[in-house]
């Protein structure tokens, strides 16, 4: 019964501890000196600095386009992306109808496209809604190569993919489209989108002359049917892709929601006509890559600053955490650690709140700070934490870190000069939800986390002239006597 009394005091107490932020009044025992066991707490200060990030990996999963400027630095971010077009496997005999049924022809028999467009379409913005953009589409002379990591620093000009004679086409556009009715752009399902026409006279890499790049594109599929197999042939053999570049005007950030390919034409359905169009689709299906260009000396600066540390994305500024391991084990060495917990807390200043706090943020010791996402890994609570934003107390809290402790303490002979630095990286996190059938209880599981890519802004307490209260790292240590 004694034994039994004692492991119910001990659980409680733990778990008491771990639900509150001050441990500094749970008791040094729980027990009596002939037990032989005692539930110990300290806290210990974390040194906290900025570091400038030069880029991060650039995934598939959202691209980015525009210019505008961050009100906390007076730095101008720009961002442009490439993109490839999908072509599904299953559709690939049947993408255009038969060459016997088309009327779209040229006059002289020949199969011609009425019309080609490019469509971005527009997820959301961040910015000044009228303000007015310029782009230019480049068209690629082959494709951004499969097999290789591209971060944010990658120049599809400066890597020899754009073609040279191709097409290069500019458009000024805003995110308010006042040429489209405001009843249409007040529809539920109605999405902004840049429309670049792609109808004048088109010469392919072959040296064969079209009157747009969609009869090229049609040209393709009724001469070489097998370009189209897949998004792999396609890409190889018929559209590379393109490469959309922000080249004047500021104060608008537009996250793009797909791209597409729009090639328009009609044909005969018994005696129907038939108005008609193929649209290849930019998708995570095949490669995008996001370029992100921003100031470093400004970066610089800002990282500098000791009263604080930083968070700024995209490919901006992350903080580095020093654990003072030493100090932890230090008298402990034969302890257990139960609990341990550190809690970042922002701070904002009115500058800062025009892109808000990074939503996420995975931790991870300072070495896989890249390797991470390479391989897509999914934060494991022993090396790597995940935090989500509390957004009532506009922190970020990291539990269960004692995995992370011993494994930091045992490798600090072998693991560098940086063997107890970590890094708060900002993600994008990517969930799902089941529900029980019985209880009707939904869980949600993070599937998956890459870098964050759109705006944000978080000023973190710490430094080492920080003026609030210091970071600290919480521990509670089963101790034996």
């Amino acid at each position: 019964m004694k034994a039994k009394w004692i492991a119910g005091v001990l659980l409680a107490a733990i778990t008491i501890s771990a639900c509150d932020d001050d441990t500094a009044q749970v008791g040094s025992s729980l027990t009596k000196d002939t037990d032989h066991f005692s539930i110990v707490a300290d806290t210990f200060n974390v040194a906290t600095r900025s570091v400038v990030v030069d880029s991060v990996l650039s995934q598939n999963s959202t691209c980015y386009l525009g210019r505008i400027k961050d009100p906390s630095t007076g730095d101008y971010v720009t961002s442009d992306f490439t993109t490839q077009f999908v072509q599904l496997e299953a559709l690939a005999t049947n993408l255009f109808p038969d060459k016997s049924d088309m009327v779209s022809l040229d006059g002289q028999g020949g199969i011609i496209a009425d019309s080609c467009h490019l469509n971005i379409y527009i997820a959301s913005c961040t910015g000044d809604t009228l303000a007015p953009m310029t782009l230019k589409a480049y068209e690629l002379k082959k494709p951004v190569a499969e097999g290789q990591f591209y971060y944010t620093d990658f120049d599809p000009m400066g890597d020899e993919l754009i073609r040279n004679d191709g097409i290069l086409k500019t458009k000024t556009y805003t995110f308010v489209d006042f040429l489209k009715s405001e009843k249409l752009r007040n529809t539920s399902n109605y999405i902004p989108y840049i429309n670049i026409p792609l109808n004048e006279a088109y010469t392919s890499q072959a040296g064969k002359s079209y009157n747009n790049y969609g009869t090229y594109v049609m040209d393709m599929f009724y001469t070489h049917p097998e370009y189209f197999k897949n998004s792999f042939t396609f890409t190889s053999h018929v559209c590379p892709g393109f490469y959309f570049k922000s080249t004047d005007g500021a104060g608008l950030m537009s996250q793009i929601h797909t791209t597409e390919l729009k090639v328009y034409y009609r044909y005969m359905k018994g005696d129907s006509l038939i108005y008609a169009n193929r649209t290849f689709t930019g998708t995570t299906e095949v490669r995008q890559t996001t370029t992100i260009t921003n100031d470093k000396q400004r970066l610089e600066e800002l990282a500098a600053d000791q009263s604080c540390t930083y968070l700024k994305t995209p490919a901006g500024i992350f903080t580095e955490v020093t654990l003072p391991v030493d100090d932890i084990m230090r008298g402990h060495e034969n302890d257990t650690i139960t609990s341990a917990k550190m809690v970042f807390r922002s701070w904002q200043k009115d500058s800062d709140e025009a892109f808000g706090n990074a939503p996420a943020l995975v931790m991870l010791p300072k070495d896989k700070v890249f390797t991470f996402f390479e391989e897509n890994n999914l934060p494991d609570n022993k090396t790597s934490y995940l935090a989500v934003l509390n957004s009532k107390s506009q922190t970020y809290e990291f539990n269960n870190l004692s995995t992370l402790i011993a494994t930091l303490y045992q490798n600090r002979a072998t693991g560098g000069e940086d063997w107890n630095k970590l890094v708060l990286v900002p993600v994008e996190r990517t969930t799902s939800t089941s529900t029980a059938t019985m209880t009707g209880s939904s869980t949600t599981t993070t599937t998956k986390v890459s870098n964050l890519m759109s705006l944000t802004n978080t000023r973190l307490v710490g430094g080492s002239q920080n003026e609030h209260e210091p970071v600290t790292i919480s521990i509670i240590y089963s101790k034996n006597q």
